[in-house]
């Protein structure tokens, strides 16, 4: 049975997370995975050589071993096993898995805000403290989007969660009350 990146980034990811929580070195990992990661967005070409055809084993183990040289020892070894069974491929995936699993365990809770003007640093902190308190979390992360369709208010979306709050949806709601 062939496994879709999905079951293999919970595999891998959760793997990798439950090793470095055993090894007490869950958030440096972290640090090390963002950073590699930021370098796949920045250097797409990178994977391009990773995966390509047109370039030997021997030669994408040399970049895997230079990759690895600055890397603690899960790193590499992550990055080694990767490798060997062909999956270097998912390698971002897996990233992305291992970061929302040290996410939930620190109920941190990323979540967009739209605003029809940007909210100032004051705003911000309160919206993510009260958006705390409403989903159980510890930490909220805020990315902000300006966007003046909404007229005024405010609309707030994590994973599970939805609130609109904004004027936009409430002339709809009174439209709608009004042509009953």
């Amino acid at each position: 049975m062939k496994l879709n990146k999905t079951m293999i980034a919970h595999r891998y990811g959760s793997a990798l997370f439950e090793l470095a929580l055993e090894k007490s070195e869950r958030q440096d990992l972290k640090k090390e995975l963002v950073e590699l990661k930021q370098v796949l967005v920045n250097e797409p070409n990178m994977m391009l050589l990773l995966t390509s055809k047109q370039i030997t084993k021997a030669d994408k183990q040399k970049f895997i071993k230079i990759l690895g040289d600055s890397a603690s020892e899960t790193l590499k070894n992550l990055l080694d096993m990767l490798f060997d069974y062909d999956r270097i491929v998912d390698l971002d995936v897996i990233i992305d898995e291992y970061i929302r699993l040290n996410d939930e365990y620190e109920k941190t809770v990323k979540a967009t805000v739209t605003t029809a003007i940007p909210l100032d640093s004051d705003q911000k902190s309160k919206l993510a403290n009260s958006f705390a308190r409403i989903v159980g979390a510890n930490k909220v992360l805020l990315e902000e989007k300006v966007d003046s369709d909404i007229i005024g208010g405010v609309i707030l979306r994590s994973n599970n969660y939805i609130y609109d709050g904004s004027l936009k949806l409430r002339f709809a709601q009174i439209k709608r009350m009004l042509l009953k």
